[in-house]
């Protein structure tokens, strides 16, 4: 049986091969990198294993060797998972690429498509695996998450994959690169807080915040990039940020005792003053996250479509203590019955905020069911003026 390292191997050796050929048609490999824009994903290039490929169509095929009847393939699997991988507010491409060299293996590889000016330009693929169950992307905050299934270690290729594999991956200056945890970390993504007497970090979709270890390995690297990016805001003003770690038991003593858990932070992927934890539906322009407001307040930003119904969603500000002291909405600025972002305002108005407190700005999905599992909701720190 062959390992994946063999099988990469046998990939690279087809890719260099079709490389040498002279013959290449069109839509086989690209003899360089500075391959022109393309109209969509499936018409980019794309470079696996130090060769460029040009895809037509979703697809590229060139000979296996000179006068053979051997065809070597790549091609598109499935459709691309559009988000924002680089913050500029383009709706970038992930795709799955599938490469046959002719023999009984189907190689997977993962690949960015950045839209620039209205075309793709393709990034370089990463090795997925070999006959994998179908992957699947996701796209937050720059942040992409692939799950597929695969085989354990030393099973034989020809069984059912079975064992789900999650991986990360970001985008670091037009180059694609995996974000790899130890084997008892993960990925998080949520808001951090710090100060004097504070270490915070809360996670998305969780309601209780857990305290940072004083032994983290990325502790020195996060309290830098909290204190160089919250220059200016107030103190222990929360950033949305992603983070490599694991949980853990809260200190026996100290500050964060009184947490019912710790964070042992890894790694510190990402700090992103625009990020949070519903950014794959909408991102909020003004006011960023922890800035100072004041009434009347004035809201910007992005949704997508399903986020509202008749071109609307409601808008609430909720104080220190969680009351709810002004009720508002927000209204879309062009076509909203759409899947695609689309850029919306609203003012919102209140009078008894208390200066110098923090509070809430909440932005809910407008759901006309009524149905629980159609609800949805932004909550963005704020500090009163």
């Amino acid at each position: 049986m062959y390992n994946s390292f063999y099988f990469r191997f046998i990939v690279a050796g087809f890719l260099l091969l079709g490389a040498m050929l002279s013959c290449a048609q069109p839509g086989g490999i690209s003899p360089g990198p500075d391959t022109p824009a393309a109209d969509t994903p499936a018409n980019a290039s794309y470079l696996l294993e130090n060769n460029w490929i040009q895809l037509e169509n979703g697809r590229a095929e060139w000979q296996a060797a000179p006068g053979s009847a051997s065809k070597v393939q790549t091609s598109l699997f499935g459709g691309p998972t559009f988000g924002d991988l680089n913050n500029d507010g383009s709706e970038d491409g992930i795709i799955f690429l599938t490469y046959q060299g002719g023999g009984s293996g189907t190689f997977f590889y993962l690949a960015a498509a950045l839209l620039e000016n209205g075309t793709y330009r393709g990034t370089n693929g990463i090795w997925l695996g070999d006959r994998i169950g179908p992957p699947a992307a996701k796209i937050q905050n720059g942040l992409v998450t692939v799950t597929y299934a695969d085989r354990n270690n030393g099973e034989a290729m020809t069984a059912t994959p079975s064992v789900l594999q999650s991986r990360y991956f970001i985008l670091d200056n037009f180059s694609l690169l995996e974000i790899r945890p130890a084997g008892d970390e993960t990925v998080y993504q949520g808001w951090l807080a710090i100060g004097p007497e504070l270490r915070s970090f809360s996670p998305c979709d969780e309601n209780a915040p857990l305290w940072l270890l004083g032994k983290s390995t990325a502790l020195d690297a996060i309290i830098a990039a909290y204190g160089k990016t919250m220059a200016g805001y107030p103190p222990y003003t929360p950033v949305f940020v992603i983070l490599s770690g694991r949980r853990t038991a809260p200190p026996d003593e100290g500050f964060g005792s009184v947490y019912k858990e710790g964070f042992f932070a890894a790694q510190l992927v990402k700090i992103w003053p625009k990020g949070n934890c519903r950014s794959d539906f909408i991102l909020l322009d003004s006011p960023l996250p922890g800035a100072a407001v004041s009434s009347p307040l004035a809201i910007k930003g992005r949704a997508r479509g399903t986020w509202f119904f008749e071109g609307d969603f409601p808008v609430s500000l909720l104080d220190a203590q969680g009351k709810e002291i002004a009720v508002s909405y927000a209204s879309a600025k062009g076509e909203w019955m759409t899947t695609n972002f689309v850029d919306f305002e609203g003012i919102i108005r209140f009078a008894d905020a208390i200066p110098g407190q923090q509070g809430t700005l909440v932005l809910k999905k407008d759901n006309p069911t009524g149905m629980p599992q159609f609800d949805d909701v932004l909550r963005i720190p704020v500090n009163f003026e």
